[in-house]
């Protein structure tokens, strides 16, 4: 069984790593790292055997592989519903090959979930994201041509993943699990401490706004949930503190949303993202109920999303709710909404009442830091995305921890029941079927 364990583990953080969108698939198959070709014949053949062993390690535990469909049924629904907008897609085969990548990303998130406790998922989570973020620094050294951008951005630190924005996201997710453990004291704190630090240095040298205000978020939305517990007389001044910061935020933003945005290195287009913006409202009035197929938007030279990408390189609407109606349309927003709403509402009053406080303050700083970056970043129903494969996690554990609870109140209530049935005179222990012989006994 260590045998087994050990190489569901190492499988593990191949497949973390293999997501955590770098350039290594493209490197370890002999293609250009800045060319970002991620559908190459290689790099499909690489993913192919990761699928495989995938399949493997599930296949060895047929009572887990039987829970996976039934883990989620909002995330069960999204995959299927991906299959079927191959009906409808501008490019059926290209719909079909994307859903299996789509299927694999999601099951990987669903059977982290499953299979592991939660410390060794933030572990597991840890050792794939540290491993990259070390080839990073590697990179940045000793290879400058890939680990620094040189176009838009030049001299931002990127290290082994193809876009700074990329790096930063990867980096939230790190420190997200890296606090999670020092919090609970998890693992050692001169293994945590010295990672956090260089997470955020990366996060820093590669200047990625949006990463940083994110991995603030998350630590802050991590660590708050310790001031929502107890009575009501201490969590309202909590609740009370929170909401001022918000109205300041919200009006700061509003007199100085020029300035704020310039010291988040964007320009008031957001990087030219407004212009696309406006294009692709376009075209969800178009198909706004069943999208135009899974991941089909951007894909061939004559499609509706051609002029972006011959003249700008873009193959994503840099939102993930505007990525998610193209693909998947209202339909595919609205299954989304169930598994963010599941993050950000159960989490937080899991962690405010529920006995895992700790896991689902975990998934509700999640859910925070994916409506954060939604806004400007497509990372909803990704294939080959670590943001997915977060995000299933959490659902997941969710879903375990209510469905627990379940079980632990109907097993409550049964006792009771029965104690409500005992005689008082009956021995303790003795149920209804035996408390009326105590004589004979």
């Amino acid at each position: 069984m260590r045998i087994l364990d050990f190489l569901e583990k190492s499988i593990a953080v191949v497949c973390i790593m293999a997501f955590g969108g770098s350039v290594l698939p493209l490197m370890l198959t002999g293609g250009d790292p800045l060319a970002g070709d991620l559908e190459s014949s290689g790099v499909t053949m690489l993913y192919g055997g990761i699928y495989l062993l995938l399949l493997m390690v599930i296949a060895l535990r047929p009572a887990l592989a039987f829970q996976i469909p039934f883990a989620s049924p909002a995330l069960t629904m999204l995959m299927a519903f991906a299959f079927l907008t191959a009906l409808w897609s501008l490019f059926p085969d290209v719909t079909l090959r994307r859903s299996i990548a789509f299927l694999f990303t999601t099951v990987f998130g669903i059977w982290l979930g499953l299979r592991f406790r939660f410390p060794e998922i933030m572990r597991l989570l840890v050792t794939g994201l540290s491993i990259l973020m070390i080839i990073s620094f590697v990179m940045i050294a000793a290879m400058p041509a890939i680990g620094l951008d040189s176009t838009q951005h030049v001299g931002a630190w990127k290290g082994v993943f193809f876009q700074k924005n990329v790096t930063g996201r990867m980096m939230v997710w790190l420190v997200l699990c890296l606090v999670w453990l020092d919090w609970q004291k998890e693992s050692s704190r001169w293994m945590t401490r010295p990672l956090l630090g260089l997470a955020m240095l990366l996060i820093v040298m590669s200047r990625s706004g949006t990463g940083l205000v994110t991995s603030i978020l998350v630590s802050v939305a991590l660590l708050s949930t310790t001031f929502l517990r107890g009575s009501i007389r201490s969590f309202a001044p909590t609740i009370a503190l929170l909401a001022a910061l918000l109205v300041i935020m919200v009006t700061a933003g509003a007199f100085f949303w020029y300035d704020v945005l310039y010291a988040l290195g964007r320009d008031p287009t957001l990087t030219g993202r407004t212009v696309l913006w406006d294009h692709i409202l376009q075209s969800v009035w178009d198909r706004p109920l069943l999208g135009y197929g899974y991941a089909a938007y951007w894909f061939g030279i004559n499609g509706p999303g051609a002029s972006f990408t011959k003249d700008w390189g873009i193959t994503s609407a840099h939102s993930g709710w505007l990525e998610l109606t193209l693909d998947l349309g209202l339909v595919g927003v609205v299954l989304v909404l169930v598994v963010l709403g599941r993050m950000l509402f159960q989490g937080f009053f899991a962690a405010r009442y529920g006995n895992s406080r700790a896991e689902a303050a975990w998934a509700f700083a999640v859910g925070c830091a994916l409506l954060a970056v939604s806004v400007s970043e497509s990372v909803f129903a990704e294939r080959h995305s670590l943001n997915w494969v977060i995000a299933t996690i959490a659902v997941v554990r969710l879903v375990q921890l209510s469905r627990w609870q379940r079980m632990v109140n109907a097993r409550a209530a049964e006792q009771a029941r029965l104690q409500r049935h005992v005689p008082s005179g009956a021995p303790a222990g003795i149920g209804p079927a035996y408390a009326g012989h105590g004589r004979s006994l």
